[in-house]
Protein backbone atom coordinates (compact mmCIF):
# COMPACT_ATOMS: atom_id res chain seq x y z
CA UNK A 1 0.00 0.00 0.00
CA UNK A 2 2.80 2.43 0.88
CA UNK A 3 4.51 1.92 -2.47
CA UNK A 4 1.23 2.37 -4.39
CA UNK A 5 0.30 5.55 -2.51
CA UNK A 6 3.74 7.10 -2.91
CA UNK A 7 3.96 6.11 -6.58
CA UNK A 8 0.54 7.55 -7.37
CA UNK A 9 1.38 10.81 -5.59
CA UNK A 10 4.67 11.10 -7.48
CA UNK A 11 3.02 10.55 -10.86
CA UNK A 12 -0.11 12.65 -10.26
CA UNK A 13 1.27 15.60 -8.31
CA UNK A 14 5.06 15.92 -8.30
CA UNK A 15 4.97 19.69 -7.74
CA UNK A 16 2.81 19.64 -4.60
CA UNK A 17 4.76 16.63 -3.32
CA UNK A 18 8.06 18.49 -3.76
CA UNK A 19 6.50 21.54 -2.13
CA UNK A 20 5.50 19.40 0.84
CA UNK A 21 9.11 18.24 1.14
CA UNK A 22 10.18 21.89 1.10
CA UNK A 23 13.32 21.54 -0.98
CA UNK A 24 14.62 24.43 -3.09
CA UNK A 25 14.12 22.31 -6.23
CA UNK A 26 10.33 22.14 -5.89
CA UNK A 27 9.70 24.34 -8.96
CA UNK A 28 12.37 22.73 -11.14
CA UNK A 29 10.65 21.09 -14.16
CA UNK A 30 13.42 18.49 -14.55
CA UNK A 31 13.08 17.47 -10.91
CA UNK A 32 9.34 17.08 -11.39
CA UNK A 33 9.92 14.81 -14.40
CA UNK A 34 12.36 12.71 -12.35
CA UNK A 35 9.76 12.43 -9.57
CA UNK A 36 7.16 11.26 -12.10
CA UNK A 37 9.56 8.65 -13.52
CA UNK A 38 10.38 7.37 -10.04
CA UNK A 39 6.65 7.25 -9.26
CA UNK A 40 6.12 5.21 -12.40
CA UNK A 41 8.80 2.80 -11.25
CA UNK A 42 7.01 2.41 -7.93
CA UNK A 43 3.72 1.69 -9.73
CA UNK A 44 5.44 -0.91 -11.92
CA UNK A 45 6.66 -2.59 -8.75
CA UNK A 46 3.11 -2.58 -7.40
CA UNK A 47 1.86 -4.14 -10.64
CA UNK A 48 4.53 -6.86 -10.39
CA UNK A 49 3.56 -7.46 -6.76
CA UNK A 50 -0.07 -7.88 -7.74
CA UNK A 51 0.80 -10.20 -10.61
CA UNK A 52 3.38 -12.40 -8.88
CA UNK A 53 2.76 -11.90 -5.17
CA UNK A 54 5.39 -12.47 -2.53
CA UNK A 55 7.92 -13.72 -5.09
CA UNK A 56 8.76 -10.09 -5.90
CA UNK A 57 9.71 -9.12 -2.35
CA UNK A 58 13.46 -9.73 -2.67
CA UNK A 59 13.60 -7.85 -5.95
CA UNK A 60 11.54 -5.00 -4.45
CA UNK A 61 13.94 -4.72 -1.52
CA UNK A 62 16.93 -4.74 -3.85
CA UNK A 63 15.43 -2.06 -6.11
CA UNK A 64 14.44 0.16 -3.19
CA UNK A 65 17.79 -0.14 -1.42
CA UNK A 66 19.64 0.52 -4.67
CA UNK A 67 17.55 3.63 -5.19
CA UNK A 68 18.16 4.78 -1.60
CA UNK A 69 21.92 4.31 -2.03
CA UNK A 70 21.89 6.15 -5.36
CA UNK A 71 20.31 9.20 -3.76
CA UNK A 72 23.18 9.69 -1.31
CA UNK A 73 25.71 10.83 -3.94
CA UNK A 74 23.02 13.08 -5.45
CA UNK A 75 22.50 14.72 -2.05
CA UNK A 76 26.25 15.14 -1.59
CA UNK A 77 26.98 16.44 -5.09
CA UNK A 78 24.06 18.80 -5.69
CA UNK A 79 23.05 20.85 -2.62
CA UNK A 80 20.04 22.26 -4.51
CA UNK A 81 18.57 18.73 -4.61
CA UNK A 82 19.82 17.58 -1.20
CA UNK A 83 16.52 17.65 0.69
CA UNK A 84 14.55 15.95 -2.08
CA UNK A 85 17.25 13.31 -2.58
CA UNK A 86 17.44 12.54 1.14
CA UNK A 87 13.65 12.28 1.46
CA UNK A 88 13.64 9.99 -1.55
CA UNK A 89 16.39 7.85 0.01
CA UNK A 90 14.55 7.57 3.32
CA UNK A 91 11.22 6.72 1.67
CA UNK A 92 12.90 4.04 -0.49
CA UNK A 93 14.60 2.55 2.56
CA UNK A 94 11.26 2.61 4.36
CA UNK A 95 9.42 0.73 1.64
CA UNK A 96 12.29 -1.77 1.55
CA UNK A 97 11.93 -2.32 5.29
CA UNK A 98 8.21 -2.93 4.87
CA UNK A 99 9.03 -5.77 2.46
CA UNK A 100 11.50 -7.50 4.76
CA UNK A 101 10.18 -10.60 6.51
CA UNK A 102 9.06 -9.86 10.02
CA UNK A 103 9.63 -12.36 12.81
CA UNK A 104 6.52 -13.90 14.22
CA UNK A 105 5.63 -12.93 17.73
CA UNK A 106 5.38 -15.96 19.97
CA UNK A 107 3.06 -15.39 22.88
CA UNK A 108 3.65 -17.42 25.96
CA UNK A 109 0.74 -18.87 27.86
CA UNK A 110 -1.57 -18.92 24.83
CA UNK A 111 -2.48 -15.25 25.09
Amino acid sequence: MARATLGAACVAAPGPLLELIGGPDMDDPTTQVVVRVLGGRLLLQVAADLAWGRRTRRVDVLIDLTHAASMLPVAARWPHHRRSALVSAVSAAGTALLDLPHPRVVRLGGQ
